[in-house]
């Protein structure tokens, strides 16, 4: 087969995209309850600029074998305090939940740099 012939072979192929499902956590009484949800988002690996997409645990799966792209999983805190709490010794007894979600995304930046500009929110869906 020449290589123009191959070239319109390909031309002609259908290029699939894959569409993905996004997803916006509702967290339950259970959740609220156990203090945190997991969260897990995409990105193109090969794109450190391209969007970020949250999507949901259960579909994550399917991204964690996919080479195209890369995922991470935080474990975001929607319960507990607003401001860190000391001991009388002055060591941090219990980190405030924005602290602990920004953690969060610091361990994971590695992998996705822009998550942080995803998540300016560090109280999102927060209850006291």
């Amino acid at each position: 087969m020449s290589i123009v012939n191959r070239y319109k072979e390909l031309v002609k192929s259908p290029i699939r995209e894959e569409i993905i499902k996004t997803h916006i956590p509702s967290p339950t009484d259970n959740d609220y309850s156990r203090g945190f949800i997991k969260r897990c988002f995409i990105q193109k690996t090969n794109d450190k600029g391209s969007p970020i997409y949250e999507v949901s645990p259960s579909n994550s799966g399917k991204y964690k074998a996919n080479p195209l792209y890369t995922l991470v999983e935080l474990k975001w805190r929607i319960r507990g305090p607003k401001e860190t709490q000391y001991n009388k010794t002055g060591d941090i007894e219990n980190k405030s939940v924005s602290e602990s979600n920004r953690i969060a995304i610091k361990l994971v930046s590695h992998l996705i740099p822009n998550l942080k500009l995803y998540l300016p929110n560090l109280l999102q869906f927060y209850k006291s």
